[in-house]
């Protein structure tokens, strides 16, 4: 008899390299932080990326979309909850929290997954033991509607940079780890706006590989109203015509909101 899908719950310390120079948390590192409490919960269910790539398998991401309510700081303790919350067609989706011990809610998150076979780069169809450990519960389903539309134009450039993917950029599956991709998506933004400014909320949405070595531009196109800033983010090979993925980020004044950061 299969066992019911349970909530997996980590505590984890916020060390001071988990944080920028504000002593807050890193969004980078916040999705290091979720890719490991997934992939301990992965491992009890014969799912993780080692057992999948014995197989010629693996997971790759597909979409991302985080809230950040608060940050939590350096020298801080706090709880990640994560687990498998269903199915939509290819994909099979997975939930993230984190909270305080009091139950604050600090951070929430949504994420889609595609099962990959790696020698073809394919997804294919989720096995029937994904499925059932993905609805075969009763967790309840975050909820948190989409800011991103997948065919989103980009606009008119507003600024960017150029980064290279380096060794350590690179994951388990031999191609540019999804966080790295955030860190290039923030790190793009100027200096100043950055010490100025609190993101809030994130989605993105990858679309193409970036392998080692390889090149690449990470533009943006910002808007603001009524004091949020609304930025469309594409990060493109060194050529300039292919997607590797596009996101957007929203932004208050840090004068505003003064417990959370990037």
């Amino acid at each position: 008899m299969e066992k019911t899908v349970t909530k997996y719950i980590e505590k984890v310390k916020i060390f001071n390299h988990y944080t920028n120079y504000k002593g807050r948390l890193f969004v980078k590192t916040l999705c290091d932080l979720f890719n490991d409490v997934a992939e301990k919960q992965t491992e009890e269910y014969g799912v993780d990326v080692e057992t999948l790539n014995a197989k010629g398998l693996t997971w790759m991401l597909h979409r991302l979309h985080i809230s950040l309510h608060k940050m939590p700081h350096k020298e801080e303790e706090v709880y990640i909850e994560t687990w498998p919350s269903g199915v939509d067609r290819l994909f099979a989706l997975r939930d993230y929290r984190m909270v305080r011990e009091n139950g604050e809610e600090l951070v929430r998150a949504t994420s889609e997954w595609m099962y990959i076979d790696m020698s073809r780069r394919r997804p294919l169809r989720l096995p029937e033991h994904v499925v059932a450990m993905s609805t075969g519960h009763r967790i309840e389903k975050l909820r948190l509607p989409s800011i991103l539309d997948e065919k989103e134009d980009g606009g008119e450039v507003t600024g960017q940079r150029e980064f290279s993917a380096t060794f350590d950029n690179i994951d388990f599956n031999g191609h540019v780890t999804q966080a790295s991709y955030m860190r290039w998506i923030t790190n793009s933004l100027p200096f100043e706006f950055l010490k100025k400014h609190i993101l809030v909320e994130v989605e993105v949405i990858y679309a193409h590989e970036i392998m080692p070595d390889s090149f690449i531009r990470s533009e943006y196109c910002m808007s603001e109203s009524e004091g949020v800033v609304t930025i469309l983010h594409q990060v493109k090979n060194e050529a300039g015509n292919l997607n590797h993925c596009i996101a957007k980020t929203v932004w208050e004044s840090s004068s505003v909101t003064a417990c959370t950061n990037i």
